[in-house]
């Protein structure tokens, strides 16, 4: 099979050059289960690429979106074979994805929509306590999340780790920070957001940018005996361009130059303003974040983040006070986000030599950004704490005020009773 995936790699390779298709960028990659392509380019090049590739017996029913931009959106082309379509630790060869019998129940954006309305008023109820919990809609949302923060569906929890693997606690996460997915192990192992669902009854909605995790992850579900299943066809790109922004909150982030994209808002954007997010700032957790997301100043932590314009200005583009500090904090602050490019362009070879020479810590980068972590999480759940302490103190103030007034007119209206001898 990889052998096969080779020749097809060399037949898209000789169509890009025999055709002069130099323009595309992007990663293309093609394993057994299909292709994965995130690329752009001039758009006849594009279109040109995209219908001969939809010609092809193997990709028939290929679905594809084609959106415009300003400029390039990736620095090059990396056209490769890949043992599986998306980044799984263990692999794919047990995961029947490419079985149609054992993926979710693909919904068109409108049906999307409409099964929101619904989740809705159910999930209203349930929260209210006039229904079960059982009645309780599954919404899930399968990306990082730091692609939550920037925008999401209505009623999906944000993701509990910074990469998909730690999303669902099925296994220990491996130590590589990349996108990779960890099977379950045992009958009993599920996802944290269907831990006590009955998998017989509950309606699982799952969607991401594209939907081909959304395919792969209900192969999964299937497997794990959930019967009720769904995703957004097309992912969140096709849902934002056919319905607008109806029940989604934010805007879209995507891997690639622009980083942040909301085209529900093409044309509707006064100029000098920038796309909204779904949360606050991260640093302090009250002004409007802005979009796009930007990596840590410091080098030795890149941390991609979201915050204020103030905050970033405040920290000179570091994730937190301590990176202020870093021995190899070389990069200018990028107040409108955006990439940094190779760390060497931001100071000359003289002063380099011995920034190098500090190097990294040896406590690793997997480990900083747990730490990190834990800190921006501990922040987070102060502010919410101060929050509900202050709701509490509004409620009791407002009882107090209600017995007051309660008593007040009990004592009037005693007042008015005529005396008894």
């Amino acid at each position: 099979m990889y052998k096969y995936c080779c020749l097809m790699l060399a037949r898209h390779k000789a169509f890009i050059a025999s055709n002069g298709l130099d323009s595309i960028c992007g990663r293309i990659y093609i394993s057994a289960q299909g292709i994965n392509c995130q690329g752009g380019g001039l758009r006849e090049h594009t279109e040109a690429y995209v219908a001969w590739v939809a010609a092809q017996p193997e990709f028939s029913g290929l679905f594809h979106t084609l959106w415009p931009t300003a400029g390039p959106a990736f620095p090059k082309l990396r056209l490769k074979c890949k043992p599986n379509l998306i980044s799984l630790a263990g692999g794919m060869a047990a995961i029947p994805c490419t079985d149609p019998a054992m993926r979710a129940t693909p919904l068109q954006p409108q049906q999307w929509r409409e099964k929101l309305d619904a989740a809705d008023a159910v999930n209203a109820a349930v929260a209210a306590g006039a229904e079960v919990p059982g009645k309780r809609v599954v919404v899930m949302d399968l990306r990082n999340d730091y692609e939550w923060d920037a925008g999401h569906f209505d009623w999906a929890p944000r993701p509990d780790e910074e990469v998909f693997a730690g999303h669902f606690d099925w296994a220990p996460r491996p130590d590589e920070e990349v996108f990779a997915e960890t099977p379950g192990v045992g009958e009993d192992s599920v996802p944290t957001p269907l831990k006590g669902t009955d998998p017989e009854n509950t309606e699982v909605m799952m969607y991401c940018t594209g939907g081909i995790r959304c395919d792969v992850y209900s192969a999964l579900l299937r497997q794990k005996g959930f019967k009720n299943l769904y995703t957004l066809h097309g992912g969140i790109q096709h849902y934002l361009k056919e319905e607008g922004s109806e029940h989604w909150q934010g805007s879209l982030f995507v891997f690639d130059g622009r980083m942040a994209i909301n085209p529900a808002l093409d044309g509707k954007l006064q100029e000098g303003e920038g796309l909204p997010a779904a949360v606050p700032c991260s640093m302090c957790g009250e002004a409007p974040a802005a979009l796009p997301h930007v990596n840590c100043a410091n080098i030795n932590c890149n941390e991609l983040f979201i915050a204020c314009n103030a905050c970033k200005t405040k920290f000179h583009g570091c994730c937190c006070e301590a990176c202020q500090s870093a021995p190899r904090l070389l990069r200018p602050i990028k107040i409108n986000g955006g990439n940094y490019g190779a760390w060497g362009n931001y100071a000359d070879r003289d002063s380099l030599s011995p920034v190098i020479a500090t190097g990294r810590s040896h406590e690793g980068r997997v480990a900083r950004r747990a730490r990190r972590r834990e800190a921006q999480q501990a922040k987070r759940e102060e502010i919410m704490e101060q929050r509900k302490e202050l709701r509490a103190a509004i409620k009791a103030a407002v009882r107090a005020a209600e017995e007051a007034d309660a008593a007040q007119q009990a004592t009037a209206e005693a007042a008015k009773q005529p005396a008894v001898a």
